[in-house]
């Protein structure tokens, strides 16, 4: 009984301490386009597929889109 109600004792606040939220040191903001699109580019010539596939993706993050349409 002692044993239970000792390791309560001590895990509650260790799950309250990994439950709670950090303090924001800065305002969070969203990403520009441009910071997007150099992020998804380090991350394609990180990546080790197949030169046809790596093709296709840096010319569709490379390449002007025209419209809303997303295609």
């Amino acid at each position: 009984m002692f044993r239970s109600l000792s390791s309560l004792v001590l895990a509650v606040p260790v799950l309250v301490g990994c439950a709670a939220q950090p303090a924001a040191t800065e305002p969070q903001r969203a990403y520009s386009d441009a910071e997007v699109k150099a992020f998804a580019l380090k991350i394609l010539s990180a990546s080790n597929m197949d030169s046809d596939l790596y093709a296709r993706y840096r010319r569709a993050l490379t390449e002007p889109h025209h419209g809303n349409s997303g295609s």
